[in-house]
């Protein structure tokens, strides 16, 4: 039985939708804020990409997403620190998101391609 293109959609919907939902409600309620905004982080789309990679597509399809949102989420480690840069020296929040989004985009590339090299040298040593 083939899958409609919108029963992935709607799953991946209800996935991501209630784990940011979830966390969203989380940071409502907990009272040390920057705790919180590590949940602001949470992977919700990843989550549902992976699990939708690997019921349709498989382990190999499921392991590239995984390390492509790797790579993302140290692209964002790369984009909050060039964020925070900007807030305290540029002083315009707008500016400062805009530079830190391409900062996580060229990053994150980076980041791809060095995972993708060590995963090379790994195999190679194994």
């Amino acid at each position: 039985m083939k899958n409609s293109p919108f029963d992935d959609l709607l799953i991946r919907f209800l996935l991501g939708g209630g784990a940011v939902a979830a966390c969203y409600i989380f940071l409502q309620v907990i009272p040390w804020k920057s705790f919180a905004g590590v949940f602001a982080a949470f992977p919700a789309v990843m989550i549902a990409a992976v699990i939708m990679a690997g019921v349709f597509e498989g382990s190999k399809q499921a392991a590239d997403i995984a390390l492509g949102a790797t790579a993302g989420m140290l692209g964002c480690t790369v984009c909050v620190i060039v964020a925070v840069l900007g807030f305290i020296y540029l002083q315009q929040w707008g500016l400062s998101l805009v530079i830190a989004t391409i900062a996580w985009f060229i990053s994150s590339l980076f980041f791809i391609k060095q995972i993708h090299h060590w995963l090379q040298k790994r195999a190679k040593h194994i």
